[in-house]
């Protein structure tokens, strides 16, 4: 996998945003809980024993009649769980939805990567594949060629997949996970999430027609009889594309989208819907700037 030059020159610039979470080790450049060298001003505490003497703050130990030492705000590095749906259903839709997604997947590591914090990415599909931990933007190259040997087959699940990566993240990590959220395991995968994760991103990719089922309908109006296969479960069905039945399926998306919603808002998580036909650079310039995901 490959970001476009000028968008990777792009991103480059750009950081993640996580309000909930917080740094927790390494170096980084997040601000984090911990005290120290450093050089944003947090406080001010008493000399301890051991304490190095160039951190003592002298007017203030004048003032006070007691040594005390300047403590400062010590950069750390978020861990950062990327997450990507690669299982047979993400092949639906024109075009398909896993590129998009493997591109939001690819790119969102990138952004993190480039800000100083630690990735480790999982597909989930045919199998569940686990990559090691990487930091730096000079292992961006990496990282997504490890993403690009993902494809999209196979029947996992969502739950499966974030139970076994959060055994290995970092507890407290933030965790994005990428997928179509079209399953009944979506939010007790949420719920596992939510367990080890400071904050989970969920970004819900698409398909035009999954939007807009009007679209498959051969000629506007008309509501001819459409046989709908499972990709992954076996089953088919046959449905007719009247208004009615437009209109059911229009409102239980709806329904399971708030349903999304709520999961993750309780814990304070976000949700970000795209649609599979819309730009990558769009995406991560226009609709993650605007929503705050990216800075």
């Amino acid at each position: 996998m490959e970001l476009p030059p000028a968008l990777q020159q792009e991103l480059a610039r750009r950081r993640l945003t996580a309000p909930q979470a917080r740094a927790q080790g390494g170096v980084g450049e997040r601000p984090s809980r911990a005290k120290g060298a450093g050089i944003e001003f947090a406080d001010h505490r008493p000399y301890q024993p051991g304490d190095d003497i160039r951190a003592l703050d002298a007017v203030v130990t004048a003032r006070l009649g007691t040594p005390v030492v300047r403590e400062f705000v010590v950069a750390q590095q978020l861990p950062v769980l990327v997450v990507l749906d690669a299982s047979a259903s993400m092949r639906i839709g024109r075009p398909p939805k896993f590129g998009l997604a493997a591109g939001v997947a690819g790119a969102l590591a990138f952004v993190a990567l480039a800000g100083g914090d630690a990735v480790q990415a999982v597909t989930f599909g045919r199998s569940v594949r686990v990559s090691a931990r990487l930091q730096g933007v000079n292992r961006a190259t990496e990282l997504l060629g490890w993403l690009g040997q993902a494809r999209a087959e196979g029947a996992g699940t969502l739950e499966e997949a974030v139970g076994r990566a959060a055994a290995r993240a970092p507890r407290g990590a933030l965790v994005i996970l990428v997928s179509d959220f079209l399953t009944e395991d979506a939010l007790r995968a949420l719920d596992t999430a939510h367990a080890r994760a400071q904050e989970v991103l969920a970004v819900q990719v698409l398909a035009p027609e999954e939007r807009e089922p009007e679209r498959l309908r051969a000629a506007p109006g008309r509501a001819d009889p459409l046989r709908l296969d499972d990709v992954e479960g076996g089953g088919s069905a046959v449905v007719t594309l009247d208004d009615a039945t437009l209109d059911r399926y229009r409102r239980v998306l709806a329904a399971w989208t708030a349903e999304l919603r709520a999961a993750l808002a309780r814990h304070g998580g976000r949700l970000v819907q795209v649609q599979a036909d819309q730009p990558l650079g769009e995406v991560m310039l226009r609709e993650f700037l605007a929503r705050g995901i990216i800075r």
